[in-house]
């Protein structure tokens, strides 16, 4: 505990050190780099359970920031604020319809329901703030990227490690992470773990990265995955590097959500140039999706199967209380009617048992309603129904604020998205590998002319 806490105090050092050099020099990276910060202090982030509310400064700050430097306006046009704005609107509805339920029912959580309402605007808000310049945006869209790109690269080198002298070994300190009642082991260079899965007769520590749980990590994974073509980061080792942190989060749901999301990448990413190729492809798409839905299922190590034979404690939970949610939207869909401690809002099926109907179909809108809209929504469908399905199959919506920051992210990102790579223009021959009527054709046409004319 003391290494581990010696290193955060130099980060936190190097941090303030990096921030003012940056609001000096660099003033249009302060705001998404606070936004980043706040990040990580932010539900259902790493430390997000501890500071929650400290959270709220840094996204206050940076909103700031953002409203100064664009002097009081919003840059994006209307039609394109619809999209960035939806899950602001979405997630504040599905408050209120809380507010409104515990006030009815006369729960004693309102104060909690408040203070997530809270939290929930100033992430969102911010993030709304500054994504409205395009060099903001960029910044925090490459920043995510990064903070991906730089955990999934730690774990690519914890993996060696534990390859070269066993599994377990390089243990750097302990760390609380999230709501875990214990310190979780922190590994070489500086890889987050919670809990363990047996995987090939091997105990393997789990990655989490900067979430709090590896099925939120392995979300953050498959976003920026398809993310980086839109930032104009092309590169195949920068996306195998996060492909392997993914894999590393030992997520079932994480795994199936990027094969499916693939899949949809594939069918919806671009036009076909006349209408046997869209219906060529939207064939060839459906076998695509029928594929990835059956590989989720049935893949080795990660799929729904395999999960159940390995972990079946926590399947069957989620299985458990994602029916007692399809029992509430049959016969009392409203009230719900269980309370939240009773029945685990895990997923948006089993928040309708907890919270109510109102509650799940708002927060499901919050990361759809983006696409309804928007002028790219090609390009949008995948990162979209990753935080969608993670929502709808395996994690809590509520108070996962940056999971719908994401989807704002997202949809500012595919605004103006980068052109993809241009392909090589295949090599010239040199011209003194050519015959001469091939180096100068003009000439040898006129030698010839010439001696016709003689």
């Amino acid at each position: 505990m003391a290494v581990l806490g010696g290193m955060l105090g130099i980060l936190a050092a190097v941090a303030v050190i990096v921030m003012t050099f940056v609001f000096i020099y660099k003033p249009t990276m302060a705001a998404p780099l606070l936004v980043l910060v706040g990040m990580v202090l932010a539900r259902p982030n790493i430390w997000g359970e501890q500071y929650s509310m400290v959270s709220i400064g840094f996204f206050g700050l940076a909103a700031g920031i953002a409203l100064v430097q664009d002097k009081g306006g919003f840059l994006f046009d209307r039609r394109e604020f619809r999209g960035v704005r939806s899950p602001l609107l979405w997630v504040s509805a599905a408050y209120i319809w809380l507010l409104l339920r515990v006030s009815s029912q006369g729960l004693d959580s309102t104060s909690q329901t408040v203070n997530g309402l809270v939290a929930a605007a100033a992430c969102l808000v911010s993030v709304v703030f500054v994504v409205g310049e395009k060099k903001r945006r960029d910044y925090l869209i490459k920043g995510f990227i990064f903070a991906v790109l730089l955990v999934s690269s730690s774990y690519v080198v914890t993996a060696a490690f534990w390859a070269a002298f066993g599994v377990g070994s390089g243990v750097v300190g302990h760390m609380f992470i999230g709501n875990w009642p214990a310190p979780q082991p922190v590994y070489f260079p500086f890889t987050t773990t919670v809990a363990s899965q047996p995987v090939l007769g091997m105990i393997l520590p789990r990655f989490v990265g900067f979430a709090r749980e590896p099925g939120w990590m392995a979300m953050y994974s498959a976003v920026a995955f398809f993310l980086m073509p839109l930032a104009g980061w092309h590169r195949k080792f920068f996306k195998l590097v996060v492909l392997v942190g993914l894999l590393g989060t030992l997520s079932t749901a994480g795994f199936g959500i990027l094969v499916v999301c693939l899949a949809l990448r594939f069918t919806f990413s671009r036009k076909s140039k006349s209408d046997i190729g869209a219906v060529l492809r939207l064939a060839f798409g459906v076998g695509f999706v029928v594929f990835a839905i059956w590989a989720a299922f049935n893949a080795p190590i990660l799929g729904f199967d395999a999960k159940g034979a390995q972990n079946g404690i926590s399947l069957s939970e989620r299985t458990a209380a994602t029916n007692m949610g399809v029992w509430a939207f049959q016969h009392d869909p409203f009230s719900g009617g269980l309370a939240a401690d009773k029945v685990g809002a895990v997923n948006l099926v089993a928040a309708v048992a907890a919270y109510g109907l109102p509650f799940s179909v708002a927060m499901g809108l919050a990361t759809t309603a983006p696409i309804l809209r928007h002028k790219n929504r090609r390009v949008l469908i995948p990162i979209v129904t990753v935080v969608f399905l993670t929502l709808l199959m395996s994690q809590p919506s509520l108070d996962s604020s940056w999971a719908f920051a994401l989807v704002i992210i997202a949809a500012a990102a595919a605004i103006d998205p980068a052109a993809p790579p241009m392909k090589k223009a295949p090599p010239k021959a040199k011209t003194g590998q050519l015959p001469s009527h091939y180096q100068h054709p003009a000439a040898e046409k006129a030698l010839k002319a010439s001696a016709l004319s003689d």
